[in-house]
């Protein structure tokens, strides 16, 4: 069997802006033309984000790394009616936990340095099996309609393709819930604020573009709990400095966008309100650091890359997360945006608790400037965290009233 990798994928930008993905044959640098027509005939009509698509071709390009490993054709095997074995569903299935590399990958597939195999989560192992069993059943439907000369013909098929395909799904694992995540608290909230002040001079942050630009994304990321792609999505002439507001809009495909991998925004369309304070450190940023950048004057997105004046791309806005994890123990190891966006929430709940808000009231609020919808479920999440800390602390007052208790009693007796 043959580790080397046969297939690849990059994504195409259209005129208009659309991002595709494709799957690439590496020999010959040309689309492969099943998982291309299944990517533009089966996933893409169902408003698929180019990242979903992406996910499914990587999906796609397991099973096939696999199958071409074993020396199983599968035009053939479909063709015939054969699909597969027990046993070949049983190795996929194992193979789906394993991810293989070169030692040196970031040189071509070509490389000599040895194959590194490592585990994956069941996670992803599922996602891989998913997709792989949503193409097979594809591939399966649209052979049967090539093949099957009647109608009996075609039932028998259909029902072998099924059992096939559910012995696939036996086979594939439950993804495992993630842990809950937390926001950061007090203490790693001021130490993260405090590293990335300008005034804070660490060597390994060289300049000040640098440092001040990352101090403002994490005060947007606390300050407005905005996903990653909406923060990369901030665009200054959607920015109200006259009325402290900044429009969230969603751009799918945006032709003015020359990311390759375009952060998209996943949440409704709305306006936020922004304080004085991160309106001026905004401004100030523009003026006095952005401006400078000769890149950046091609456009108008607020969050540049200092080398090129391009905006930041999800790599670039990685990075930044990164290297803060690794610059401050204290910061905490799990540092993401998406923990900015749990802080956010959590200090939203306090608010909500001193301000006196009704539970209804606050949902409606916290969807509001997430930018889920009116009928969305997930601020429950935060209500019920509140809730069970009000649990918490009145089942503590209550353990305490007895301790304080007993000594009067004692001394009664």
């Amino acid at each position: 069997m043959s580790d080397q990798p046969h297939t690849s994928i990059r994504t195409v930008i259209f005129r208009d802006g659309e991002r595709m993905p494709m799957l690439i044959d590496a020999e010959t640098g040309i689309p492969m033309f099943d998982p291309c027509v299944f990517a533009c005939t089966h996933v893409r009509p169902r408003a698929a984000s180019a990242a979903t698509i992406e996910q499914v071709l990587r999906g796609v390009q397991f099973l096939l790394h696999f199958s071409r490993g074993r020396g199983i054709d599968l035009a053939e095997r479909f063709t015939s009616g054969q699909f597969f074995d027990l046993h070949e569903l049983d190795e996929l299935s194992r193979s789906a936990y394993v991810r293989t590399r070169r030692a040196n990958s970031g040189i071509s597939g070509k490389s000599d340095a040895p194959l590194v195999r490592s585990p994956v989560a069941s996670g992803t192992a599922a996602i891989r099996l998913y997709y792989a069993g949503a193409y097979l059943q594809w591939l399966g439907e649209r052979t049967a309609g090539q093949v099957c000369q009647t109608l009996e013909e075609r039932d028998r098929y259909i029902r072998l393709l099924s059992q096939m395909l559910d012995r696939l799904r036996i086979r594939t694992p439950t993804a495992e819930k993630q842990s809950t995540r937390v926001g950061l608290n007090a203490q790693q909230k001021l130490r993260l604020l405090r590293v990335t002040d300008p005034s804070y001079r660490d060597k390994r942050v060289v300049s000040d573009f640098l440092r001040d630009r990352n101090r403002l994304i994490v005060m947007w990321g606390i300050g407005t709990g905005l996903r990653r792609g909406e923060l990369l999505g901030l665009r200054i002439k959607r920015l109200d400095f006259r009325r402290n507001m900044a429009s969230i809009v969603r751009r799918a495909d945006d032709p003015d966008d020359p990311r390759k991998y375009q952060p998209n925004t996943k949440t409704r369309e709305r306006a936020i309100g922004i304080s004085d304070e991160l309106a001026f450190l905004t401004h100030e940023h523009i003026v006095a650091h952005r401006a400078k950048i000769s890149g950046a004057r091609k456009h108008d997105f607020l969050f540049v890359s200092e080398t090129t004046g391009r905006p930041l791309s999800l790599a670039g806005f990685s990075k930044v997360f990164r290297e803060l994890r690794a610059r401050d123990p204290l910061v905490g190891e799990r540092l993401t945006s998406h923990v900015l966006r749990h802080t956010w929430n959590e200090d939203f709940s306090e608010v909500a608790d001193k301000a006196g808000l009704k539970p209804e009231d606050e949902r409606r609020a916290r969807n509001h400037a997430m930018g889920w919808s009116e009928f969305s479920k997930s601020a429950d999440h935060y209500l019920r965290r509140r809730t069970r800390r009000l649990a918490d602390d009145i089942s503590t007052r209550i353990q305490q009233s007895l301790v304080e208790m007993r000594p009067a009693k004692a001394q009664h007796e």
